[in-house]
């Protein structure tokens, strides 16, 4: 084998051993696709101004992508408004970051990258969160040494999710975009009560968490006591052939006018 074949084979080994992990360089933007499960929801939101920008200053942040195992392609890990802001533009290629991780860790650091750069919503978060737990095994605590939040609050937080997709939207249409507020309205939800409490939130009624716990502990019904009921009291007072005539299904109200009477005329 000459030493120039051997000097390009040698290059192809650095090459095809070279790792991707943490480089940054240049993709085709037709290389490049939206992950399958992203945390926020409205992936569109703010990509004419985010275009805008980008045709004014340029790419300040490279995008952070994966790369795919099977094939040329890449998916996004962090920043899918850019890519599409950037495709907008007509752009051929933009800076990425590249990271290797599994779907599991790729969706974990787009949570906390949604959380950092652009708080999501609290309705974003406890579906995030839920998907978090429930595809990738994450218990609660994990959760919150992940996010650097108490167990209590990542409870709380996924207590949300055992609202219905009705229930929720029921809330969001409401106006509540509180995390606080939607764990008093599941209790609601607990006591059949939440459309009670949208309706006293949308009036005013609700304002604080301190009322709405305080709409929580009302009871619904009245509490059933062992009390037998007083029977209703018929006196019925009649003249007949000159005397007065005493009906009443309370016998011992008859025996108590009785008594009187004796008292009366035999003084």
């Amino acid at each position: 084998m000459s030493s120039k074949v051997k000097k390009l084979g040698n290059l192809a080994d650095i090459f095809q051993t070279e790792k991707l992990d943490g480089s940054i360089r240049k993709i085709k933007l037709s290389h490049i696709k939206p992950a399958e499960f992203q945390p926020r929801k409205m992936r569109q939101k703010g990509v004419e101004d985010l275009a805008a920008s980008l045709q004014a200053e340029g790419l300040l942040q490279p995008i952070v992508v994966s790369k795919a195992e099977t094939s040329n392609s890449y998916t996004i890990i962090a920043g899918e408004r850019r890519y599409h802001a950037a495709t907008s533009l007509g752009w051929k290629e933009i800076e990425c970051k590249i990271l290797d991780k599994n779907e599991k860790e790729s969706y974990r650091i787009a949570v906390i990258e949604n959380l950092q750069r652009e708080q999501l919503s609290p309705y974003e978060e406890v579906e995030a969160m839920f998907l978090l737990k429930s595809r990738y095994g994450y218990t609660d605590l994990q959760l919150g040494q992940l996010f650097h939040k108490s167990r209590n609050y990542m409870s709380e937080l996924l207590s949300i999710s055992r609202l219905s997709e009705a229930e929720l939207l029921a809330c969001k249409e409401a106006g509540i975009q509180n995390k606080n507020f939607l764990v008093q309205a599941v209790q609601a939800a607990k006591n059949q009560d939440l459309q009670k409490f949208l309706k006293a939130f949308t009036s005013g009624k609700i304002t604080t968490v301190k009322a709405a716990k305080s709409f929580n502990k009302q009871p619904t019904n009245p509490i059933p006591t062992n009390k037998p009921k007083s029977p209703t009291t018929e006196l019925e007072i009649t003249q007949k052939k000159g005397s007065l005539v005493v009906k009443s299904k309370d016998q011992q109200l008859l025996q108590q006018i009785y008594k009187l009477l004796q008292e009366k005329f035999n003084t």
